[in-house]
């Protein structure tokens, strides 16, 4: 997250120096060849970064700290200064002493005070220029080297700087260009750290942590904020606790309750409202529905799954909210079901290519990305998948991660853009601490091939 005093980005330089210009939104991401999106982010960082609230603010605060500068506007030269011009140049004072003594002399010429106070101000901004670079050299002992990302086997998936440490378990959500990876498990237990994936820079940092610590919680983000509800414990029960992050803020705060404790249940939003499918109370699987309103800060019940199940993923389609995979008492299951928000029903969508449980999703386009899962290392998972609502099929999404059929589970899935990023995850007992990203072509153009004339 920016801080306040932190030293601009190329790119936010970039924005600034349109800003200044009086340039739009809209014609940033044009000029720039950016989403509108990602010009908000940058004003953000911008904003917080020069401690000022508005685009003038921000304009004028930059001029002064001389991170941008306006062409300078002369006057004409008076007769003087062009005889003055012509005549031999003075030599400078050697000494502060004649220096002094030609200030306390009674000027000869006009010129002589402008001159004492040009070499002022330059002498100001060599010395602010000189502890810029002071700090700024302070600063680069901190930043992490760039990154180069590097594709991952023979396949549209890339390897970019990896966590921080090997994780699983946790939620993930996005915000603008930031990625949060929010409590999980590593090789020492349940905990709440919050650290922040900045795809733009391709480096992580730390933020505040969750003050319940959980692992089996999904996050989604709603008005700016990460929301996460339930989870498990750091002694192994599930909790009721939900709460909200603001990256604005870098701060949580508690909200209403769970009407039950639980992990591994399912977090999504509408747009307007948040919604937990499933889980795991610590005796049996779950076939629960809640509904969350912000306004009312408050959960009430909605018509139960079909089915009973935990560690499902999905994700929000066509206004609808389709809920896939997970596992009960019967193992991995490749169900595919369907809630209508509108009208607080089910119905039924085509089963996956595999069952999965403990798998991670995406939404680009309207189509569904479920990535990995593999709740046991007995469980064969060997490609990831995606769903189409329109022509209601689901096609194999090659992973190189998943070719041997060993699973990779509990991994988290986000996105930021046409990107998909997979943060750590299980396979078998090792924690992983891979940062991994899958574009996949979100536009293409089809070509009919040319009929051969014979069938």
């Amino acid at each position: 997250m920016a801080e306040s005093g932190e030293t601009l980005s190329e790119r936010e330089l970039d924005v600034l120096l349109c800003v200044s210009s009086g340039a739009s939104n809209k014609q940033i991401a044009s000029e720039l060849s950016i989403s509108q999106n990602t010009v908000k982010v940058h004003l953000r960082n911008i904003f917080t970064k020069l401690n000022v609230s508005s685009r003038t603010e921000a304009t004028t605060a930059a001029i002064q700290k001389g991170i941008i500068s306006v062409p300078r506007v002369e006057s004409p030269p008076t007769s003087e200064e062009i005889q003055t011009a012509t005549e031999p140049a003075v030599e400078q004072a050697s000494t502060v002493e004649s220096l002094a003594a030609d200030i306390d002399q009674p000027p000869k010429r006009g010129w002589r005070m402008p001159l004492l106070l040009l070499l002022l101000l330059i002498s100001m901004i060599a010395i602010l220029f000189l502890g810029l670079q002071v700090i700024n050299d302070g600063q680069s002992t901190m930043t992490p080297e760039p990154f180069e990302e590097t594709a991952a086997g023979d396949s549209r998936w890339m390897a970019s700087r990896p966590m921080l440490e090997g994780r699983a378990n946790m939620a993930v959500a996005s915000v603008g260009l930031d990625i949060y990876q929010i409590g999980g498990e590593t090789a020492a237990g349940v905990d709440g750290k919050v650290n922040v994936f900045d795809s733009l820079e391709r480096i992580w940092r730390e933020a505040a942590e969750k003050p319940t610590a959980v692992a089996d919680a999904s996050a989604v983000e709603l008005y700016g904020e990460l929301y996460v509800a339930g989870g498990r414990l750091p002694d192994g029960q599930p909790t009721a606790a939900v709460e909200a992050y603001s990256p604005s803020q870098d701060a949580w705060r508690p909200i209403a309750s769970l009407p039950q404790p639980l992990s591994g249940g399912l977090t999504l939003s509408d747009g307007a409202f948040l919604y937990v499918f499933g889980g795991w109370d610590g005796k049996e699987f779950l076939d629960n529905a809640f509904k969350y309103d912000p306004s009312a800060d408050s959960w009430r019940p909605l018509p139960s799954m079909p089915l009973a199940r935990a560690f499902t993923t999905g994700g929000a389609l066509t206004g609808k909210l389709a809920i896939v995979g997970g596992a009960n008492e019967q193992g991995q299951l490749p169900s595919c079901q369907i809630f209508d928000p509108a009208i607080e029903a089910w119905s039924t969508c085509p089963d996956m290519l595999q069952p999965r449980g403990a798998a991670g999703s995406a939404v680009l386009l309207n189509k569904l990305y479920v990535i990995g899962g593999g709740l046991d290392s007995k469980d064969e998972v060997s490609f990831s998948e995606v769903y189409d609502p329109n022509s209601e099929t689901w096609q194999v999404v090659n992973t190189p991660m998943l070719e041997d059929g060993a699973g990779w589970s509990h991994a988290g899935i986000g996105h930021v853009e046409a990107r998909i990023y997979a943060l750590g995850g299980r396979q078998g007992d090792a924690y992983l601490d891979d940062t991994l990203i899958y574009a996949p072509l979100v536009y293409q153009t089809f070509i009919p091939a040319a009929s051969s004339g014979s069938e």
